[in-house]
């Protein structure tokens, strides 16, 4: 008999605790999460407009055809930023002449300037840094408007063609330094 009620006891203290668990399991709630978490990009692009002689209007940059010495050229050079998150930005404006064919010499490069604008750009080792962050949907003053050809341009380049070519590069801004110049991330090109 004591057998039994030992049995018994053991039996009802099993049920209480069962029962005492499903009790706590009526106020517990268990809800999956899943976090998603997505990086930012950084992406820019060149804009090169142009203003017609007279006109305020901006139009896409055409090549243009018959420049002659002391010329100023309207070509405006922005870039924009077409990511979701700030970028510091740098550009490198590399001037190519290419000589009529047959023509013997060696091309002056200086003949052909560009009037930067360094109140909002700094050069540094071949590349122009914007000076502040460049916000996501926004787009930088002008690093230039006009290409001038110098009046000292002579025989030597009639019919030759110049091209100035844009190469424009980004990096994060955020734990990034504190302006284009401290950034890291620039590949050397």
């Amino acid at each position: 008999m004591k057998k039994r009620k030992v049995f018994a006891c053991a039996v009802l203290a099993a049920g209480v605790s069962v029962g005492a668990y499903g009790t706590y399991a009526l106020y517990e709630a268990r809800i999956p999460v899943t976090n998603v978490i997505t990086s930012g990009n950084v992406k820019i692009a060149v804009r090169e407009t142009m203003k017609l002689p007279g006109r305020d209007t901006e139009l896409p940059f055409k090549d243009q055809k018959g420049v002659v010495p002391g010329q100023r050229l309207s070509k405006i050079v922005r870039i924009k930023n077409t990511g979701r998150q700030p970028a510091y930005v740098r550009v490198k404006v590399e001037t190519n002449i290419a000589l009529r064919d047959g023509t013997q010499g060696k091309p002056d490069l200086s003949l052909i300037s560009c009037d930067i604008n360094e109140s909002e750009w700094r050069e540094k080792d071949g590349f122009y840094y914007y000076k502040v962050p460049l916000e996501a949907g926004s787009t930088t003053a002008p690093l230039f408007t006009e290409v001038f050809f110098h009046n000292e341009i002579g025989n030597l380049y009639q019919e030759s063609e110049v091209k100035i070519g844009i190469s424009a590069q980004a990096v994060q801004t955020a734990h990034n330094g504190d302006d284009a110049l401290t950034a890291r991330g620039w590949t050397d090109r």
